[in-house]
């Protein structure tokens, strides 16, 4: 059926919409804290580090190696997640432009078209394809496998190219556990629920295609990972690390979630059964198999995954929007309900982007004091990998996991002993992720810079103060490097201090001092003048320029 006048115009409307949201909340919408965490583990590709073994991560490494080369040529820079962005909307495209194709072999173009536009509204999706972040990656490869997948009669090759596909998932997340489960058992349930059923003997080489295709991606990355003697690094940081996660779940909960799964199941074989398709033909089919295998996907990951979050849906949602057109397509008030959803999920966006406020600067000013303070190769203590460009003295991530195994005494908090051994001068801002030994540390050694700290103590009034880093250090006043006799020698500007006490007596009337790292002064930046908002754009900076910037007392 051709589309009316009306319909057409609500698509380009809805459609402008959802470009417009995007492009302004491709800027203005804030950084998600695994977006730089995910940068992190990029940039270490760039700068020769081994994932896992000299960075951690807990995720599949797919999507760092393919964006490394983009971070690479972007550089450094504090506007930097702003940029990869910019390969999300390709796999944004990718999954919009899938989500059609598959709406059009099912049903038909119109519907096709229904489906990407509202999957383009739908809030999560929308949120989460902006973000640079490997579910955008997942998702795109699992919407080209069920593409390939459904282009045709099935032979080998689709089977392998399928498979290909499943294991550029599989090589980003291994949420594609669940998709490999999902895609068996639908198959099961498909090939008894229809006919003809294709014969035993012909499923043998289609399966072994698909197999092979699956292997290709995974084998290559754990065999590169083997050769370099960081497999045991990878199967700790992607599975035994992740374990954990099912630890700190109440035991109660856990198996409440596996109980209701098989009534869940058998609800959903039963609706397979009464569903299953009247007409032999390959739309029906499809159908059939793609709606089962959204319905059991979603029970499988409520029924086992340990901690679900709204992007562990991305691989789901295109199906829901092609049902869900298809069932609005089936009402004879069909636009205006395809309105009224345009405009509530707008709404819902407009609201999860709190009213497209621009919530970015916070990230970029910090991002802007980092590359400011430091140089390549310096050492700074975040959370999770925020500082992006610069090498962490704490193997761990101080994520939701690490944070409770430190408490329960599975991992050690060795941040103190880390950042002494690792020479590291600067931290991040004080923060709640921070454990209680090591942000007492850090709190106790470090003075706040504006959203970054950087070494030193504020020294008492009797002239005593502590080093804990040993380094280059100067004493400051809010004017200024002080005059006086640093440890019984007079004090001319910078000199190297080893860890331990300390004691400066001041020349002149008595004022605040401060013992700090010297580079970090030399570089512009004193605890007497915090930096919390700085100049807009991207700094350049010349190390030539930082003996000027000390002479001048800045």
């Amino acid at each position: 059926m051709r589309a009316s006048a009306s319909e057409r115009l609500t698509l380009v409307v809805l459609g402008m919409l959802s470009i417009a949201l995007r492009a302004v909340a491709f800027f203005r919408y804030r950084f998600d804290s695994d977006e730089p965490q995910h940068l992190h583990v990029a940039w270490g590709w760039t700068v020769g580090l081994l994932q896992y073994r000299d960075v951690f991560d807990n995720h599949a490494p797919l999507f760092h190696i393919l964006t490394a080369p983009v971070l690479s040529w972007v550089g450094e820079r504090p506007d930097v997640l702003l940029f990869m962005r910019i390969p999300m909307l390709l796999l944004w495209a990718a999954v919009l432009l899938s989500t059609y194709v598959l709406g059009r072999r099912l049903y038909s173009k119109r519907i096709g078209i229904w489906s990407a536009v509202l999957l383009g509204l739908f809030p999560t999706f929308f949120l989460k394809s902006l973000e640079y972040r490997t579910d955008n990656l997942w998702s795109a490869t699992w919407m080209l496998a069920l593409v390939a997948l459904t282009g045709g009669p099935l032979t080998v090759v689709r089977l392998f190219v399928t498979g290909f596909f499943i294991g550029c998932a599989l090589a980003t997340s291994l949420k594609t556990i669940l998709l490999l489960l999902t895609i068996a058992v639908s198959a099961a349930v498909t090939w008894w629920f229809t006919s003809p059923r294709v014969p035993p003997k012909r499923a043998l080489p289609l399966g072994t295609a698909f197999l092979i295709g699956t292997a290709i991606v995974p084998g290559a990355v754990a065999g590169w990972f083997a050769a370099h003697g960081a497999l045991a690094n990878l199967w700790y940081c992607t599975v035994q690390f992740n374990e954990l996660i099912a630890e700190g779940r109440l035991p109660l909960d856990r198996w409440l979630a596996r109980a209701l799964y098989i009534p869940m199941v058998a609800v959903i074989l039963w609706a397979a059964s009464r569903a299953r398709p009247e007409h032999d033909d390959s739309a029906h089919r499809w159908r059939f198999f793609l709606g089962f295998a959204a319905a059991f996907f979603a029970a499988t990951l409520f029924g086992f995954w340990t901690l679900i979050s709204p992007r562990d849906f991305l691989a789901w949602l295109p199906l829901l929007a092609i049902f869900l057109a298809a069932a609005v397509d089936r009402l004879d008030a069909r636009l205006p309900v395809y309105a009224g959803m345009g405009i509530v999920f707008a709404i819902g966006i407009w609201h999860s982007t709190g009213h497209l406020e621009d919530e970015t600067e916070e990230d970029i000013t910090m991002m802007r004091q980092v590359l400011g303070v430091t140089r390549p190769g310096e050492r700074i203590m975040d959370f999770k990998g925020e500082t992006i460009y610069r090498p962490r003295p704490y193997y761990y991530i101080l994520e939701f996991i690490t944070r409770r195994e430190i408490r329960r005494g599975v991992i050690q908090d060795t941040i103190p002993e880390d950042v002494v051994r690792g020479r590291c001068h600067v931290a991040q801002a004080d923060g709640a992720f921070f454990p209680p030994r090591g942000r007492a540390f850090l709190a106790a050694n470090f003075l706040d810079l504006g959203r970054i700290r950087a070494s030193g103590q504020w020294i008492k009034d009797d002239g005593s103060f502590t080093i804990a880093v040993p380094g280059e250090y100067v004493i400051l006043t809010a004017g200024g490097e002080a005059q006086g006799i640093l440890d019984a020698a007079p004090y001319h500007g910078q000199r190297a201090l080893g860890a331990g006490p300390h004691q400066f007596r001041l020349t002149g009337p008595p004022q605040r001092l401060a013992c700090l790292w010297a580079p970090a002064f030399v570089r512009g930046y004193s605890p007497f003048h915090l930096r919390d908002r700085e100049f807009h754009g991207s700094p350049v900076f010349n190390p030539a320029d930082d003996d000027r910037r000390a002479a001048s007392g800045r």
